[in-house]
């Protein structure tokens, strides 16, 4: 016999957006229910990816894209920090291989920036060597 249930809410897929969006709306005092397909959560597209915190550097100043991912970014460090989840600030590398590619970095660099987003500098061969 089938077994009916009545929810006020049901959220589809348990990949990190699913989750964040069931998480949300639980906060919220709504009744969800989150379905995944697989035996455990974050198993398609969210395993996938570039596993980049992105900052907002390659969107304008100002831009809605550029705001969300400054907030998102502060927003990520905050929610490992609160529930304990390991987490690990290495940063990002962004490399110019031949001379005439430095003017891009250092535009690229000027707009982040103007975006709001900090902790950008840019390193010469022998100091990335001794990071490394």
């Amino acid at each position: 016999m089938a077994m009916m249930l009545e929810v006020e809410i049901v959220v589809i897929g348990g990949g990190v957006v699913g989750m964040a969006c069931a998480r949300e709306l639980a906060r919220a005092g709504r009744e969800v229910l989150l379905l995944e397909r697989h035996a455990g959560a974050g198993r398609e597209t969210t395993s996938r990816n570039s596993e980049v915190l992105h900052a907002g550097i390659y969107y304008p100043a100002g831009s809605l894209k550029a705001e969300l991912c400054l907030r998102g970014l502060e927003l990520c460090y905050e929610t490992c920090a609160r529930l304990s989840l390991p987490h690990r600030r290495c940063g990002k590398l962004i490399v110019a291989v031949e001379e005439d590619e430095r003017e891009a970095l250092e535009a690229l660099r000027a707009r982040a920036l103007a975006a709001g987003a900090r902790e950008l500098s840019l390193i010469e061969g022998a100091a990335l060597s001794a990071r490394a």
